[in-house]
């Protein structure tokens, strides 16, 4: 069993953040396959803290919904710490995570998404800021390896994470350079698990069917995979 926070997750399977896909319905569709938990599509701090109608309309869930999953994008630890609470407060949210692992150039060329990390002191200061505003729900973040092959951040990321108090570490097994091309490098999730001890470590890329999710868990010995 998967534990995030009070959340008990069984099978140990992530639905991953996809703009533009992982909405209401999609995650519905996807819960009537199977238990796991289901995150929503990026949504935008700002957007949320500024009041932005369509973007509370993508934060929104079906009734029946458990564990209210969400994904948060942002850079500013004010902002991020403002949208939380504003998430936790006003629409029941019961778990976020927070993106670290877009590699999309309209986000890595403000500093946020996979880039953000690259800045160790912003980056340990946007998920404390997230932390602190959970409060009791439980905040876990989705790295990559880094922006590419000379700026590799994951293993400094994930301690830090880890000491802010998130509730688990995700890891998309390639560079922001990279984005979905070339082969995941699951190498890196086992490395991380090997630094980030006292709370699980979930991997990413390269899940194409049943027998590979299997297979990352036996080969990183990660505590659950994120499929996208």
């Amino acid at each position: 069993v998967l534990t995030i926070g009070p959340h008990q997750i069984w099978p140990p399977v992530v639905l991953a953040p996809m703009a533009g896909v992982t909405n209401a319905p999609f995650r519905d569709l996807c819960r009537s396959q199977g238990a796991g938990l289901y995150v929503s599509e990026m949504i935008s701090a700002r957007g949320l803290v500024e009041g932005h109608e369509k973007t509370f309309n993508m934060a929104r869930f079906s009734p029946e919904e458990t564990p209210r999953s969400i994904q948060l994008y942002g850079t500013d630890p004010t902002i991020m710490g403002g949208a939380v609470a504003r998430l936790v407060d006003e629409l029941g949210v019961e778990h976020v995570d927070l993106n670290f692992g877009c590699p999309v150039r309209k986000v890595t060329r403000h500093g946020g998404g996979s880039a953000l990390p690259w800045r160790r002191r912003l980056f340990q200061a946007v998920v404390g800021a997230a932390v602190r505003a959970a409060g009791d729900v439980p905040v876990t973040v989705k790295l990559r390896m880094g922006i590419d092959e000379e700026h590799l951040t994951y293993l400094d990321a994930g301690p830090i994470a880890e000491g802010e108090g998130v509730a688990a570490v995700a890891l998309h097994a390639r560079t922001a350079e990279q984005a979905y091309s070339g082969q995941a490098r699951w190498d890196a999730i086992a490395e991380l698990k090997s630094v980030v001890t006292s709370v699980p470590v979930l991997g990413n890329g390269d899940i194409w069917r049943a027998e590979d999710a299997l297979r990352m868990v036996r080969e990183t010995g990660c505590d659950g995979v994120v499929v996208g």
